[in-house]
């Protein structure tokens, strides 16, 4: 790519618990990725409250349940992304980095992002107390684009550290993020997740409805009817 043209550049940005829209983190990708592997699934909707000893429907049966089951399932949307880490290419914005740490403070920002927030009480802890409520995560929005700022849940983190420097801290990584985008459920008590969620998925079918319009004629070519 050149690096001469402006161009977008992917980010995460995470919020705190409650902390929508005004407290949020920032974690541009310096460099985009450049594959995003997606896959979009139907689960099988539950046809049943389903007992143990229950009679078992017949084959013609099932065959029509599992058809339904799948037409009334929940869409999911899973993904996997591969950021790249390059202590040469670092931002000027973060300049003032440790450059003895190499890339390390990136790597544990994107790590931080699948552990529970730290509240006020547990950063004033000693360790002694006795164990308290886990506290939940960010909510986190994979911003891809302008159309496309989708909710999602990191289900795993997989880091490559390539080189490193005279300390032993890498300067150079690969870290593959799996994510699972969230859906209707998550949103019912999520105001971050309902907007990322409306705000994709309108400019999904308004850009599917585009096309439709522009091959609607094309129709009467293809249909033998």
């Amino acid at each position: 790519m050149n690096a001469g043209l402006n161009y977008l550049r992917g980010a995460f940005i995470a919020y705190e618990p409650g902390g929508y829209p005004d407290n949020k983190r920032v974690i541009p990708f310096r460099i985009n990725p450049e594959g995003l592997s997606r896959q979009v699934a139907v689960e099988q909707g539950d046809a049943g409250g389903g007992t143990e000893g229950a009679a078992q429907p017949n084959t013609a049966d099932a065959g029509t349940e599992q058809a339904s089951d799948a037409s009334s399932g929940v869409t999911k949307e899973s993904f996997t992304v591969q950021i790249r880490l390059d202590f040469a290419d670092r931002l000027e914005a973060i300049q003032n980095l440790p450059e003895e740490l190499g890339v390390s403070p990136e790597i544990a920002a994107i790590e931080d992002l699948l552990h529970p927030v730290e509240s006020e009480a547990d950063a004033a802890s000693d360790g002694t107390e006795a164990v308290r409520q886990r506290q939940p995560r960010s909510t986190v929005l994979f911003v891809w684009g302008r159309k496309r700022v989708l909710p999602v849940r990191i289900t795993s983190i997989t880091v490559n550290e390539s080189v490193f420097n005279t300390q032993l801290y890498p300067v150079r990584a690969e870290i593959d993020v799996a994510l699972e985008v969230m859906g209707e459920a998550d949103a019912r008590d999520n105001e971050a997740v309902s907007s990322a969620l409306n705000f994709t998925n309108g400019n999904r079918r308004q850009m599917a409805q585009m096309f439709y319009e522009r091959t609607a004629d094309q129709g009467s070519s293809i249909l033998p009817l």
